[in-house]
């Protein structure tokens, strides 16, 4: 059989590869971290704090089984090896790439193998398992189990998947919260380990700023109180609740408040989105970020981070929230019981009339004072991310 191509070249068949400088420093033991798309979000903010600690100390490469995006150019810029599939690539190509996966694994025999979201967890951990039958597995979990209507086929399909292999395949799955295990276990799933490491506000690399959130207010002309809604278009989210509540105090409050909405997708071309601003008849009154890549500018600009999602495993927009010290109001979200910091309200009940009615009060006390977002004496130097600290004990130690 002829030798493979290095993937330093990029690979035919539509596979976009890109490989770090850290992985021509062998012998450094490799870490493989797989996950299901580069884009944004929580788990893509934890894979890229993991490359960046881990990569002095180990060949670290980052798989994207779907797609690129902000965070593979995060990544790129780290100079940490980065493989995802082209953009115009069909499901063949995808193919490819699992099977490129299998050929790294084969190569690198890595220390670890991490990965986020269901499908990753089944392929990277199923074909790991196989072709390295020693290397150490750990899948995240960093969310709740939803109601079948709330997830996709395919992802609940890749869930009863994980469950079935969970006893095998794993070393250890490290769960967001207790709730998140509770729930995944009573689904099925079962491993050798299992631990819960919770996202943080202390490991928040920025805090308020007083320079970004004025420059942010002025470009965009936000002269009046501020709400913010931060989270991907997805039924989870509820944006169509905040919308809703936003509409409400519109109406009883003409011209007094601005609403921005910010995350993936949450742009004008998406036609759903704007089928649900049409419907509030108050649309002049949002503002349409779609993805930030500047969130210090961002939390720092509001005046109240505003949470609809039916659940939430370990939410890090309001962990973002409390290092910016930005009020936030959450309506009773599942998996937010135990959250609490600076500025964090968390209702009774998922009612939108009494949503609305706070978000009016709030307004009605008007714009906090600079002042009050500044922390004193100072503010402290951001810890590392708990993921980062937990794997790096594994790693220098060995499995727990």
């Amino acid at each position: 059989m002829a030798a493979r191509e290095p993937l330093s070249t990029p690979p035919a068949f539509g596979v976009r590869a890109h490989l770090g400088c850290a992985a021509a420093d062998a012998p450094r033991p490799a870490v493989i971290i797989v996950i299901n798309a580069l884009h944004s979000g929580g788990a893509e903010k934890t894979c890229v704090e993991l490359a960046r600690s881990l990569r002095h100390s180990h060949d670290v490469q980052v798989i994207g089984l779907l797609s690129g995006g902000p965070t593979e150019c995060e990544l790129r810029a780290l100079g940490v090896g980065v493989m995802v599939p082209r953009a115009a690539s069909g499901a063949w190509v995808k193919l490819r790439l699992a099977w490129d996966l299998i050929a790294l694994v084969a190569r690198k025999r890595p220390a670890m193998v991490i990965s986020f979201l269901y499908a990753a967890d089944f392929i990277a951990g199923v074909l790991s398992r196989i072709v390295a039958p020693r290397t150490e597995i750990f899948w995240n979990i960093r969310c709740n189990v939803l109601a079948p209507d709330r997830m996709s086929a395919l992802s609940r399909l890749f869930a009863r998947l994980d469950a079935w292999v969970s006893p095998l395949v794993p070393n250890g799955i490290v769960y967001c919260s207790k709730l998140a295990r509770q729930q995944h276990e009573d689904f099925g799933y079962r491993s050798r380990r299992s631990y819960i490491v919770e996202n943080s506000a202390a490991a928040v690399p920025f805090a308020f700023s007083l320079e970004k959130r004025a420059k942010f207010r002025y470009e965009r002309a936000l002269d009046r109180f501020t709400f913010l809604f931060v989270g991907r278009f997805d039924p989870v989210k509820r944006i169509d609740m905040f919308i809703d509540a936003c509409a409400q105090v519109e109406r009883a409050h003409p011209g007094r408040a601005r609403f921005l909405i910010a995350g993936r997708d949450m742009e004008a071309s998406n036609p759903r989105l704007a089928a649900l601003l049409e419907r509030s008849a108050t649309g002049q009154s949002f503002g349409l970020l779609g993805y930030v890549s500047d969130q210090q500018a961002l939390y720092s600009a509001a005046d109240c981070l505003v949470v609809t999602s039916e659940s939430e495993g370990s939410p890090n927009v309001v962990y973002e929230a409390i290092a910016t010290r930005l009020q936030t109001l959450i309506l009773a979200t599942l998996g937010t019981e135990s959250i609490s910091g600076y500025g964090v309200r968390r209702l009774a009940s998922r009612s939108l009339d009494e949503l609305a009615d706070v978000m009016m009060k709030m307004l009605a006390g008007g714009i906090p004072q600079d002042s009050t977002r500044v922390v004193p004496g100072g503010g402290t130097v951001a810890l590392e991310h708990p993921l980062v600290s937990f794997y790096k004990s594994v790693l220098t130690i060995g499995p727990p």
